[in-house]
């Protein structure tokens, strides 16, 4: 089956255009190779592991592939987005939160602190102390809304026997990157081709500038974003394609540096590397709240590792 088979690298022609992919089965450790007139990356945004609903399957490894044929990536200074939500859970659907008053542990409210607009003040008072949140502002038809719009919301809390709407519980922010960000693979045209001949970006792969700015969600632009796109760069690869027939037979050349390398094999201990990563990018203070003198200084741990 494709989920235990990833793509690891793209193909090329001598020319630069892309031609195909090559990746392992997991199970057998045996490599493939498909050649191709054209190439979707559909592979989703970056979540870098932070068990936010959804999005552990989501590591940039279309990305990666991308830029090692030389794609541009546009908007990822728009690559900070944290979901909120509950700290005993992953869930991080935030429209409800609307609806909350957010408190400190001892249930004062907390000034300015907001789902919409405020949310950079829950960071900051997250790095001192918890958060807590109630639903308290909705009213009755409001809830019996809640509870049909979005059932998944809820679970976590029956689960635990905490009622929302009248109870104090802990919340977090989690880092969402280019998943509910807005950065990815820049696009040249309408067709969703990326700046490399034979390549194409759909959903949370590409940036989502051309729609909102800066500014995207977890759903609603990014949702009408992935159906659309998919759709254009579908066409787009395929009308690509046909016109590659007439060189079916060129040489692909293997592109990656890093996913089938065998070169300079050693030891690597992925764990280490992912938590090293994770300490750049989840803490609220680096991340969030951006500065020029400690981008670098990450930056400078990043491009050690």
């Amino acid at each position: 089956a494709s989920d235990h088979s990833p793509a690891l690298e793209l193909l090329v022609d001598p020319h630069g255009a892309v031609c195909g992919a090559t990746g392992v089965n997991r199970q057998s450790g045996d490599t493939w190779v498909v050649r191709a007139g054209a190439v979707v990356i559909a592979t989703g945004g970056c979540a870098f592991l932070s068990r936010a609903l959804g999005c552990n399957v989501l590591t940039g490894d279309g990305q990666l592939m991308a830029a090692e044929v030389g794609a541009s990536l546009s908007g990822m200074e728009f690559s900070n987005a944290y979901g909120l939500g509950p700290a005993f859970s992953s869930v991080t659907k935030s429209l409800f939160y609307n609806w909350a008053t957010f408190y400190t542990a001892d249930g004062v409210a907390i000034e300015g602190a907001g789902s919409s607009k405020g949310r950079g003040v829950i960071a900051q008072t997250l790095q001192s102390q918890p958060v807590f949140a109630c639903l308290d502002r909705a009213d009755a038809q409001i809830r019996a809304w809640m509870r049909t719009a979005q059932p998944n919301f809820f679970v976590s809390f029956d689960r635990q026997g905490i009622d929302p709407f009248a109870q104090r519980f802990p919340v977090t922010l989690r880092l969402e990157g280019t998943v509910r960000g807005t950065g990815g693979l820049h696009l040249v045209d309408d067709a969703c081709a990326t700046s490399v001949s034979g390549l194409y970006a759909a959903g949370d792969a590409a940036t989502r500038e051309l729609i909102c700015g800066g500014f995207t969600g977890g759903g609603s632009h990014n949702a009408a974003w992935a159906l659309s796109s998919g759709f254009w760069a579908g066409a787009g690869a395929a009308a690509f394609g046909r016109a590659a027939r007439a060189r079916a037979d060129r040489i692909a050349l293997r592109a990656g540096g890093v996913a089938l390398s065998t070169r300079g094999a050693a030891p690597f201990d992925s764990q280490a590397v992912i938590r090293a990563v994770q300490a750049e990018v989840f803490p609220y203070q680096r991340n969030w709240f951006r500065e020029g003198d400690v981008l670098r200084d990450s930056l400078a741990r990043l491009d050690a590792l």
